[in-house]
């Protein structure tokens, strides 16, 4: 399979963003294309976080499903914040799209369990997380795995996709690729982007992170396998492109006892009957001595 992640500089405004973005996308994305990864906040503009005009929210949603149809090539929309019913503003992501496929993954941003995606270029699965105060992104506990032509592909949000539960979850839920719409926005960029490979081999799968160039977010968007990057960007706008192989995955999850040929030990290697060590200790930044209750 062919995986392709778009990382493109904010333009002067959302109008001038969702057409340099879309056209190069329509422009560069080819037949060839197993998945396209856009970026959270995909065409958000200026520090702040707004909500996307409906119209232009119509024509992305038009226009990347249409890219999925004619490529038949899954798209994850990337996320922009739109109103929620609850007032304020929430991110929402969309994956769609396909050569084959069946119904849609149950249930929207509350969909937990396995589905398909939609083969007409439709939405399978929409993730919806809420925007802070401050303007990044909440953490959600609806982690999606569905089921391609391609292989089990798990869908993130960044604020997710930097904690340890979510991208296991999927994992040991049998997701083989994470498809992830983020941003690097914090000050440890470079340890940010070096994680990402970090979490590939910790949970034995490939990750196909989305990050966009702009005031929230430096870039440094990447394909890697557990063994190594496929392809890395700094903070130039770039298509990465990179092939590889669900078969190998699935190869390295394979046990081997004597640690010498598959990673199995990274996804199943585990010790539940430690987890109330982790889950009964005290809250972090108490202070508290650890030792004893784990003693």
């Amino acid at each position: 399979m062919t995986i392709i992640v778009a990382q493109h500089a904010r333009r002067a405004d959302e109008a001038a963003t969702v057409e340099a973005v879309l056209a190069d996308l329509e422009r560069r994305v080819t037949p060839e294309a197993s998945f396209v990864v856009l970026p959270e906040n995909a065409f958000a503009v200026g520090d702040g976080v707004r909500a996307l005009p409906s119209r232009l929210r119509d024509q992305a949603l038009e226009r990347l499903a249409e890219l999925a149809r004619t490529r038949r090539a899954h798209v994850l929309t990337g996320s922009w914040a739109e109103p929620a019913a609850g007032g304020g503003l929430e991110q929402v992501a969309r994956l769609g799209g396909g050569a084959r496929g069946g119904a849609p993954a149950a249930g929207g941003g509350g969909a937990r369990g396995p589905g398909r995606v939609h083969p007409d270029g439709g939405v399978g699965v929409e993730l919806r997380r809420a925007v802070l105060a401050d303007g990044s992104t909440g953490t959600g506990d609806d982690f999606p795995v569905v089921d391609t032509e391609s292989g089990r592909v798990g869908v993130l949000l960044g604020p997710d996709f930097w904690l340890v539960e979510p991208p296991r979850i999927q994992c040991l839920n049998g997701a083989e690729l994470l498809l992830v719409a983020g941003s690097l926005d914090g000050r440890n960029r470079a340890a940010q982007a070096a994680a990402v490979w970090g979490i590939a081999t910790l949970n034995t799968v490939a990750v196909a992170f989305a990050s966009a160039l702009g005031a929230r977010s430096a870039g440094s968007s990447a394909i890697a396998m557990p063994e190594r990057f496929l392809a890395r960007a700094g903070a130039e706008e770039c298509l990465l492109e990179a092939g590889c192989e669900v078969e190998h995955i699935r190869y390295l999850r394979e046990p081997d006892l004597r640690f010498q040929q598959t990673l199995w030990f990274g996804l199943w290697a585990r010790r539940p009957q430690l987890y109330a060590a982790l889950t009964d200790g005290p809250a972090p930044g108490t202070g508290a001595d650890h030792r004893e209750r784990v003693s």
